[in-house]
C-alpha cells in the first residue's frame, strides 16, 4: 500500500505507523511544514522499523 504525506493532506498517524513491508509511505518535499510534522516523522521511523520504504518525492 502506498501513503502520500504532504502539508496539504496526510493519512492517519496509525495508518502510517501500522505499514509494513511492501507498503511505500511518500514524503512530498512541503511534508516538515505540516504543524504535525514531528508526529508524522515518528510514525514514519515506526514504518520503516516494520519494513516500509520511505521516498522523499521532489518536484
Amino acid at each position: 500500500m502506498d501513503r502520500v504525506i504532504s502539508a496539504s493532506a496526510a493519512p492517519a498517524l496509525g495508518d502510517v505507523r501500522a505499514m509494513k513491508t511492501g507498503d511505500t509511505v511518500h514524503i512530498d518535499e512541503t511534508a516538515p511544514q505540516r504543524r504535525d510534522w514531528t508526529r508524522y516523522a515518528d510514525a514514519i521511523a515506526h514504518a520503516v522499523r516494520r519494513g516500509a520504504d520511505s521516498r522523499w518525492e521532489r518536484r
